[in-house]
């Protein structure tokens, strides 16, 4: 299956993948454009740097991918207003912030190098996945680094952040793919929703009132705003691969806030990444580790 983008495109922005050179080039003027008058503040490849920190560019690359370019200006200037709110906004004292902690789903490369080593407590989930802290503020979501989360502990907020996404409401629906599996799929305005794959045996509890199977599930997380899975409990489990995979890359591709178009096992709350990526090729391909195969040949034998 051919994944991302023709090489007979136009060439792609090393820094901000989302856009060619000169769209990348054109949306850094319009930041540059934003911050003038601001000595103090200078824009890189990918981010923002000030003296209050550095604001990745990535998530808004994506928004302007999707919208006409004539609306950019409009997008730079909501963004980083947005931007300017949540750290007007958010709350002090330990206490306050607890109430609006919650545990987020990023994609692994949603940290820019030159600040990776402000978030050396976010965690591995598996390939193409970690695990973040962010605060749910009224106009923006702030992710935390390690000096906002060494004011607060780390363990109290990963504890709240947990308890708050478990809360957090979602839109469910059950759909059924191209190949007759039964999808159950989770939906939102939330920022939250993918981060639902987090506590994926909480979710699934809530929305079908039935405990996931001992084999476990497999979801895709593809947007922040959904997330698909389907419980190891039937024939259908094969066919549940490839509809997870189409749905993940489909809604990767067409969604703000993209994570992951990978399709995962969920097993006992360890996730494996069910898919193969070859970017020398651009393509990708199912490639089930021996246990879930075991699992998947007993499902469709009716065992």
């Amino acid at each position: 299956m051919k994944f991302f983008r023709s090489k007979a495109q136009p060439r792609f922005d090393p820094h901000l993948p989302a856009l060619t050179t000169v769209q990348a080039d054109h949306l850094r003027s319009l930041v540059g454009q934003y911050h003038a008058g601001r000595p103090q503040v200078t824009i890189g490849g990918d981010a923002v740097h000030a003296p209050q920190g550095v604001s990745p560019l990535h998530n808004l690359a994506e928004l302007c991918r999707r919208a006409d370019p004539r609306e950019w200006p409009r997008l730079v200037e909501h963004h980083f207003r947005a931007v300017e709110g949540a750290e007007a906004a958010t709350p002090q004292g330990s206490e306050q912030v607890l109430r609006v902690a919650y545990l987020r789903l990023l994609a692994d490369d949603a940290f820019p190098a030159e600040v990776a080593d402000g978030f050396r407590y976010v965690r591995p989930v598996a390939p193409g996945l970690q695990e973040a802290l962010a605060l749910d503020l009224p106009e923006a979501v702030r992710l935390l680094d390690d000096r906002a989360v060494g004011e607060t502990g780390l363990e109290a907020l990963r504890a709240a952040g947990r308890a708050n996404l478990v809360r957090e409401p979602v839109e469910y629906d059950v759909a059924h793919g191209q190949g007759g599996a039964t999808l159950h799929i989770a939906s939102g305005a939330s920022m939250f929703v993918a981060s639902k794959a987090l506590v994926l045996d909480e979710l699934a509890r809530a929305v079908t009132g039935r405990e996931l199977p001992a084999d476990g599930a497999l979801f895709t997380a593809p947007s922040r705003h959904y997330l698909a899975f389907h419980p190891l409990a039937g024939r259908e489990a094969v066919d549940a691969l490839n509809d997870l995979a189409a749905f993940g890359l489909g809604a990767y591709q067409d969604n703000p806030g993209p994570v992951s178009p990978r399709v995962y096992w969920w097993h006992r709350g360890t996730v494996t990444s069910l898919t193969r990526i070859d970017e020398e090729t651009r393509s990708f391909s199912i490639a089930p580790p021996e246990e879930l195969m075991v699992i998947l040949r007993r499902l469709h034998a009716g065992a």
